[in-house]
């Protein structure tokens, strides 16, 4: 994980950490931990100060009630009503409150008043291709009662700053005093938008486009972007992103970034 300087190349003694070195790298392929590799070596050469590992303790953590990983956003049918106890209701108790307080600030105009009569419209044109991906997600919202789930929502909504934010990207960050964190491609996204942080990813370099299973014989896949990503605390986008309008400043490993070969030329 890192620490960005602000400077279009990064001051001496700017602070760069990566998450969980003395953990397996699950989920990078060869080619990928190649670049990840490149890409530290590209921001130590700028200046910056490579701290390694620099885990994010509700990552790590081993009290399954304080670990990131195992509490999820509930979502689909597996996990509806009386099958929600392990994961967050926030999303499904926000789509129903809120998707109804919009259709009624509408008014007459509202093509339909509440979320139940979109769903019976759905299905009233499945033939026609309305829903050709179902719609379980909005199956389970709907089953909320939004005064009774009010007090879990609250609960789980704290739940889902405290992990990934208080106990997670600010409990790290103000120990290691980083400016922000590096992770692999877009792997650090879902951790920080949880909180509402900001992540930044910058296009890096491309690797096999060899998925397991394979692609079917024949199919001519051409190599994928990936990129490395920077991920800080809360309005911290002015030290990952500085403005170009202002300065010519530019995000740590701007220099790597390449244009997709397919992409026109402006």
């Amino acid at each position: 994980m890192v620490r960005v300087g602000r400077e279009e190349r990064t001051p001496r003694g700017a602070q760069c950490h990566l998450a969980g070195s003395d953990l397996p790298r699950g989920g990078l392929t060869a080619s990928q931990a190649k670049v990840m590799e490149e890409a530290i070596a590209v921001l130590g050469a700028q200046g910056a100060v490579i701290v390694d590992p620099a885990d994010i303790p509700s990552v790590v953590d081993r009290d399954p009630e304080a670990n990131f990983l195992l509490w999820n956003v509930c979502s689909g049918a597996d996990e509806g009503r009386g099958r929600d106890q392990h994961c967050s209701i926030a999303f499904k108790y926000g789509m129903k409150r809120d998707f109804n307080i919009w259709l009624a600030s509408l008014g007459r105009s509202a093509p339909v008043k509440t979320l139940t009569e979109l769903r019976a419209w759905n299905n009233a044109h499945r033939q026609a291709g309305a829903i050709k991906y179902g719609q379980s997600n909005l199956d389970v919202s709907d089953e909320m009662d939004v005064e009774r789930g009010r007090a879990r929502y609250e609960t789980d909504r704290a739940k889902d700053l405290r992990l990934p934010a208080t106990h997670g990207i600010d409990e790290v960050m103000k120990s290691q005093r980083l400016d922000a964190l590096l992770f692999p491609g877009s792997s650090g996204a879902g951790l920080a938008a949880r909180a509402g942080y900001p992540t930044v990813i910058v296009p890096f370099a491309f690797v096999p486009n060899d998925p397991t299973p394979p692609f079917p014989a024949g199919f001519d896949a051409q190599p994928a972007p990936y990129g490395v990503s920077f991920t800080g605390t809360a309005c911290s986008e002015p030290k990952l992103t500085p403005s170009r309008m202002r300065s010519n400043r530019r995000p740590a490993g701007a220099c790597r970034r390449q244009v997709p070969r397919r992409s026109p030329k402006l």
